[in-house]
Order: structure tokens, then C-alpha cells, then sequence
């Protein structure tokens, strides 16, 4: 393991995508994670106009979905499940449902805008692309 490696990979997301003092890394700067990764996958994989396309409208899907998921846990519904004397269970459930049936009812158009982008790769984009998700996933484990 290269310690400094590591140290100085997370650094630089911190330096560009917030961790500030009060900030988290996935809050607004998650557009700009997102415009940085458009970047850095096309010049990896050499987009052309129409793949990049495709990969910023796949992104454009996780941004939403992300974004669905984070009203979970901020809207005024969750605060007022916390109003009464007890936990209202019933309609916490109620909440958590329509949330998963929101996400559900758009993972087709997450997963049909990677495939298109997938599909528009040629042979070697693919597989520097699998090359680079076996790495992503190897890192976020640890055992890089």
C-alpha cells in the first residue's frame, strides 16, 4: 500500500470538492465531481461528441437519483415524523415507501442511459473502462 498515494489522492478531492470546514464532499460540489469525471473518463476513453453525450446524460440520471434520495432525508416530511411524543412508524413507512417507489420507477432510465453509453464504447473503451471500475472497486475496498 502507498501510503502517500493514497493520502495525496484524497487530498486533492478535498482540495477540489469541498471537506472545507463545514462542507461535505458530495453536497453542491457533486456538480463539479460530475463535470471533473466527464473530463477525466472522456480524455481516459477518448469520447467522441456522441459518447460524451451519453455519459453526461447517464450522469444526469445518477444526479437525479441522488438527489431523490437526499430529500429523504431533509424535507419537512422526516422532521415531522420526529414532532409527536412517539415516532410515527406508520408514516415514516408511508415516506421510505414512496421514496423507493421514486427510485424504482426511474432505474430504468439510469440503467438504459449507461447502456446506451456503454454500447457506444468501441472494444478498447470498454474494456479501459472495466480496467478503471476494477481499480475503482479495489480502492474503495482497500485493498489498493
Amino acid at each position: 500500500m502507498n501510503f502517500f498515494r493514497r493520502w495525496h489522492a484524497h487530498h486533492e478531492f478535498r482540495h477540489h470538492f469541498g471537506h472545507g470546514r463545514h462542507g461535505h464532499a458530495f453536497g453542491r460540489a457533486a456538480d463539479g465531481f460530475a463535470h471533473l469525471l466527464l473530463a477525466r473518463v472522456g480524455a481516459k476513453l477518448d469520447l467522441d461528441d456522441g459518447q460524451q453525450r451519453r455519459f453526461a446524460s447517464w450522469l444526469e440520471q445518477l444526479q437525479q437519483q441522488r438527489d431523490a434520495l437526499k430529500s429523504l432525508v431533509g424535507g419537512p416530511e422526516l422532521a415531522n415524523l420526529f414532532a409527536e411524543q412517539q415516532f410515527a412508524r406508520g408514516p415514516a413507512q408511508q415516506l421510505f415507501d414512496a421514496k423507493l417507489d421514486a427510485l424504482r420507477a426511474a432505474g430504468p432510465g439510469v440503467i438504459t442511459a449507461f447502456a446506451e453509453f456503454f454500447d457506444s464504447l468501441d472494444a478498447e473503451q470498454q474494456q479501459v473502462l472495466r480496467f478503471m471500475m476494477r481499480r475503482l472497486n479495489r480502492h474503495s475496498r482497500g485493498d489498493a
